[in-house]
């Protein structure tokens, strides 16, 4: 088991809340361009800070030597993978709309659809624990899902930045997301140290600053001509 000193445990806190913050916005912009996906959205952008509080707060329970709690460590790609499949998801028919001039009351939406992508990630999990000879075998995938939905995601947030005609600075915001989280996976295989701990600890925030700007400029251009 890694350890963390616990000024690391508690700054690990702070990307979280503002990744909660960054996808609260734009879940509420996607709910008012695109009213059916209004509850999905709301669900998806709770349950993938939730999978990073959660990671957090194992993190936190670590530094104080108290018990083993490595479910809460399990919790962040079980939460976070159908998260992130779900906002990529709304996030690309609310666009759409939105670039083809749809009105909100007018919008309508596939909902087996996106009850079939939302099996993906937590069916091929459970598919994982029955036949998998790997003993964390649903982790991969699970890790698996959560990196590619992440990136449809960002991919479609960059597509409404365009539409949205904001500008090189927010396209910027979310390309160095991309790069950061890339980073961050290069990061995850250096020797546990406390240096390594704040450079990755620095690399995320960084990164997660950059997502929930972006974030919020594209919800605000969104929403800007809804009457």
């Amino acid at each position: 088991m890694p350890s963390y000193s616990l000024a690391v445990a508690i700054f690990d806190f702070i990307p979280v809340a503002v990744t909660a913050f960054g996808l609260a916005v734009i879940a509420h912009a996607i709910g008012q361009r695109h009213p059916p996906l209004r509850s999905v959205t709301r669900v998806a952008a709770i349950a993938v800070p939730l999978g990073g509080f959660c990671k957090a707060s194992w993190k936190l329970l670590v530094a104080l030597e108290v018990g083993d709690w490595a479910w809460l460590d399990n919790l962040l790609f079980i939460l976070m993978a159908p998260g992130f499949v779900a906002l990529a998801f709304a996030l690309f028919h609310a666009r759409r709309a939105w670039q083809q001039g749809i009105a909100p009351q007018a919008a309508t939406v596939p909902m087996a659809r996106l009850w079939l992508w939302l099996a993906l990630p937590l069916g091929g999990a459970a598919l994982a624990v029955a036949f998998c000879p790997l003993e964390r075998g649903w982790f991969f995938w699970l890790l698996g899902v959560t990196t590619i939905a992440n990136f449809a995601f960002v991919g479609h947030a960059i597509h409404a930045a365009r539409v949205g005609k904001l500008g090189a600075g927010v396209v910027v915001c979310f390309v160095y997301n991309l790069l950061a989280t890339l980073a961050l996976s290069g990061l995850a295989r250096l020797p546990d140290t406390e240096a390594t701990a704040w450079i990755q600890e620095s690399v995320n925030l960084s990164a997660q600053l950059a997502l929930a700007t972006g974030l919020w400029f594209v919800a605000q251009r969104m929403t800007k001509d809804i009457a």
